[in-house]
């Protein structure tokens, strides 16, 4: 479907288009990919617990699982 959209902003509009070419797609299926989600119409995929990875959190939080513990288990 063909339609002209007016008023956007120029600096989103950038944004969009930059984006759009970055990630190989037409600016007409990153804003139809936009409206979709704006809509609740996009569906999340779903991954595998196994799929989750590590994540670092500084030197701070080293003992982070343990205090945890302390404070659920004691």
């Amino acid at each position: 479907m063909d339609t002209t959209i007016r008023n956007i902003d120029p600096f989103v509009y950038k944004k969009l288009k930059t984006r759009a070419a970055e990630e190989g797609i037409s600016i007409g299926e990153a804003v139809t990919k936009a409206i979709s989600e704006w809509l609740g119409l996009e569906k999340k995929k779903k991954i595998s617990i196994t799929e989750i990875k590590p994540e670092h959190f500084g030197r701070q939080y080293r003992n982070l699982s343990e205090e945890v513990d302390d404070v659920l288990y004691r």
